[in-house]
């Protein structure tokens, strides 16, 4: 068993050209060799532009499979491209894909929720035009940790995470704007760790959509199970936070305060309230 595993937040100011983007991963990733157990890149790490831009830019599954788990084990490090376009039926699906440090895949999360923000404005936001929506929440193993998947607007909806049961670490892979972080990111994200007494990585995007104007928020941010914060990116541009997860923490975390164990509801997700079913004593 790990009794511990080093996360790298590697916070990206991504474009519209997927190979440009390609090449600033493969060298984010070779400097993270020997550093981290588990690099984590944010949302649109490979694509950043207008929908059309996205879509045209989408790849086959199979295709990225081999791209980014080549990326992998080239570096020789595991990572998670935390929204990557996946070409399917006509639109994309936002996946956010894991990767182990020999190449084979841990996990594809293809995300639930789609951001639809002051919609019919110049400014105004709707995924639901480049993608379709994920069918499932997904966690993975990775040296003995269960790690939840999630990107960007999942980090609003608490009954993901709910269906998905104990885990050690979240992963939030974002695009937030400047306006909804600064407003929610830091909330947001402590919040997930206090209610589910689990590690929170917070992964974003900074600098701004090169074809759309949308500034973006950045702050990529490390939570303890407390909700306290063990770290944080301030500056305005890509960089890297090192985070550090002991199971020994989450024990002492989840002994303390027990409150995984004091559920009296399961929610089912589909369905309304009225499916809620009391827990097993």
């Amino acid at each position: 068993m790990s009794d511990s595993i080093t996360v790298g937040l590697l916070q990206t100011a991504s474009g519209a050209d997927w190979a440009t983007n390609l090449a600033l991963v493969r060298a984010r990733l070779r400097e993270s060799a020997g550093r981290f157990d588990l690099a984590v890149f944010p949302e649109n790490v490979l694509c950043l532009g207008r929908a059309a831009t996205v879509l045209r830019h989408a790849k086959p599954i199979c295709d990225l499979y081999a791209e980014l788990g080549g990326l992998c084990r080239e570096a020789g490090v595991a990572a998670v491209f935390g929204g990557v376009p996946v070409a399917e039926s006509g639109k994309a699906m936002n996946s956010s894909l894991a990767f182990a440090a020999d190449g084979a895949l841990l996990a594809r999360y293809d995300k639930m929720h789609l951001f639809q923000f002051d919609v019919g404005s110049p400014g105004g936001i709707d995924e639901t035009t480049t993608y379709g929506y994920g069918p499932f929440p997904v966690a993975f193993e990775f040296q003995d940790w269960r790690i939840a998947l999630s990107i960007c607007y999942d980090v609003r909806f608490p009954e993901l995470y709910r269906a998905l049961g104990a885990f050690d670490l979240l992963l939030c892979t974002a695009a937030f704007t400047r306006q909804t972080g600064q407003a929610h990111w830091e909330v947001l994200l402590r919040a997930r760790a206090v209610e589910n007494l689990s590690y929170v990585a917070g992964v974003g995007q900074c600098g701004a959509n090169p074809e759309t104007g949308t500034e973006l928020f950045g702050h990529s941010l490390a939570v303890d199970p407390w909700g306290e914060v063990l770290g944080r990116l301030e500056g305005p541009g890509p960089g890297t936070l090192s985070m550090t997860c002991r199971k020994a923490r989450l024990e002492t975390v989840r002994a303390t305060l027990p409150a995984l164990e004091h559920r009296r509801f399961v929610i089912t997700l589909g369905h309304d309230a009225s499916s809620a079913t009391e827990s097993p004593p």
